[in-house]
Order: structure tokens, then C-alpha cells, then sequence
């Protein structure tokens, strides 16, 4: 991955996720609105910083629709908080179900790109590369960044969190659905520190986070995950699997969703913490 920056200010161009205003998410780190179809192929062409970016340069320009607007007091400290953005790119992905793609930093805006301005590829993995829709930030979305996400941006720094984060917003760039379950799984096991009586473990930890006040949906949660906990060991040694594994996939990427989810609440994660000297008995018979 490869992030430069020669002056104070530089922009990382995203696509799979759009907004309506400006959103700031970090002292000097502001997500915008991007357009640029005003860029012509000669145009994005002249503007590569190598010939090794042009085939990357060329497959997300068309697609871009939003910018993180990066601002330090040194091109080193531009440069850095660049290369952190991609975590903030993943921790949208994560939120909200969607894959943002992260793969060009301007020296421009996207909407003041010319002939004149420098483009490079972050990397050159084509992650992102989908005809899907990007996702558009709602008011409620946006004012819940507002509050939040510097917050949530906090919570990076414990690595089950990460890892789970990291696991959600990554694992469709496995085409496999099997590789998939195993990396979604991974994360949910992470999240919980579980090492024994795992089955069970997790569907009662993440029946009880997700539902603390409900025992009826704490019970059909319970046996929602053991049975897609089943699904998923199958999946991971092979054994021969009835039904329709993308639904599997779906299914338990919306529960690492939810279970995400609930740092929405911010207050969730710090009772989750009472997990860790093991959860109270319930009925999930």
C-alpha cells in the first residue's frame, strides 16, 4: 500500500459509499461528496503519477462518488493520516454493509481533477472493483457519525475489535463462499475471546448481547447462530452441505453486523466487557 504526499493536503478518492454534505470525521479528515465525470480517459490518463497505476487509475475514476479531504501542518503528517484513512474506509464498509473502495489519492479534489493534477493507486488489488450502488449516508446516518465515529474509530485500538471490523468489510473479496464463512466466523469468534465449548458459547453470547432484555428473541437468536455455527464447521472442514451457502454467508455477516452494530449505542461495548469473567445463566432451551 502506497500513500505519498507533497504538500499539506491531498485527497483519497472512494467509491461504494456517497454522501450530501460534508461530513467530519477527525481533526483534518472530512468525508465529502465526489464527482468526476468530467474526467476523460486522456485526461485521467496525463494525470497518473506512473504507468503502472493507469489500469487502476482508469477502472475506479468513472466509479468514484465520494473523498476523504485529508489537512496536516506537514506533507509527512498529511501522508500518515492518508494511510490511516483506509481504516476509516473499512470501519464505513463494516458499519454500514457496503464495500468502499479506497484505491486512488489525488493531489486535487475529485471534482477539480485535470491534466495537471497527480493521481496514483494506493494498491494496485482492485478491491472494490463492483457494479453494486454506493451505499448513500442518510441525515440519521450522518448525524450518527457526527456523534459517534471518532468513538467507534477508538475502538480500533482493541484488536478483537479491529479483527472483527476488519473480517466484515473484507470477506467478499473471497470468491470461495466457504473462505468467506471461515473469515466472517473468524470474526465472531474473536469478538467474544471464546477458546472452548465454542457452539455453544457463542450462540449464547451473542444471544444475550444482541437481545439482553428480550428472552423470546434471545432464544430464536440462540438457535439461529448454533444453527448457522453449524453451517459454518461444515464449511471449514469440508464436510458436504445442504441448502444455499450464499444465504449462510448473508446470514452470518449480518450477525457480525449486528454485533458491530451495537457500538452504535457505544454503551454496548462496555457491557460486553462483562463477558469476560462469563455470562449469566438464561433459558435457551
Amino acid at each position: 500500500m502506497q500513500v505519498i504526499a507533497d504538500n499539506n493536503e491531498t485527497y483519497v478518492l472512494l467509491n461504494g459509499i456517497s454522501v450530501c454534505s460534508d461530513i467530519q470525521l477527525d481533526e483534518g479528515l472530512i468525508l465529502q461528496r465526489a464527482d468526476t465525470s468530467h474526467v476523460d480517459f486522456n485526461c485521467a490518463v496525463s494525470a497518473c503519477a506512473t504507468p503502472d497505476d493507469i489500469p487502476v487509475i482508469l477502472a475506479f475514476i468513472p466509479r468514484i462518488s465520494s473523498q476523504f479531504h485529508i489537512n496536516a501542518n506537514s506533507p509527512k503528517a498529511a501522508a500518515a493520516k492518508a494511510w490511516n484513512s483506509s481504516w476509516d474506509a473499512l470501519l464505513l464498509s463494516a458499519i454500514f454493509q457496503t464495500e468502499v473502495g479506497f484505491n486512488i489519492q489525488s493531489s486535487s479534489s475529485a471534482m477539480d481533477i485535470s491534466s495537471r493534477s497527480s493521481l496514483q493507486a494506493i494498491h494496485h488489488h482492485m478491491s472494490g472493483l463492483n457494479s453494486s450502488p454506493p451505499y448513500i449516508i442518510s441525515d440519521s446516518d450522518a448525524e450518527w457519525i457526527s456523534r459517534h465515529f471518532s468513538s467507534a474509530r477508538k475502538l480500533l485500538e482493541q484488536d478483537r475489535f479491529l479483527t472483527a471490523v476488519q473480517c466484515l468489510s473484507t470477506h467478499h473479496l473471497h470468491p470461495n463462499p466457504r473462505i468467506r464463512l471461515a473469515v466472517i466466523w473468524a470474526g465472531i469468534e474473536g469478538i467474544f475471546n471464546i477458546e472452548s465449548e465454542l457452539r455453544f458459547r457463542i450462540s449464547l453470547y451473542a444471544a444475550r448481547f444482541l437481545h439482553p432484555e428480550s428472552e423470546t428473541e434471545m432464544k430464536e437468536t440462540f438457535h439461529m447462530v448454533r444453527g448457522l455455527y453449524d453451517v459454518r464447521s461444515k464449511a471449514v472442514h469440508g464436510g458436504n452441505l445442504k441448502g444455499n451457502l450464499q444465504v449462510s454467508c448473508a446470514d452470518s455477516a449480518k450477525l457480525l453486523n449486528a454485533i458491530i452494530g451495537l457500538f452504535r449505542d457505544l454503551c454496548g461495548w462496555i457491557g460486553f466487557r462483562s463477558f469476560d469473567d462469563g455470562p449469566r445463566c438464561c433459558a435457551v432451551g
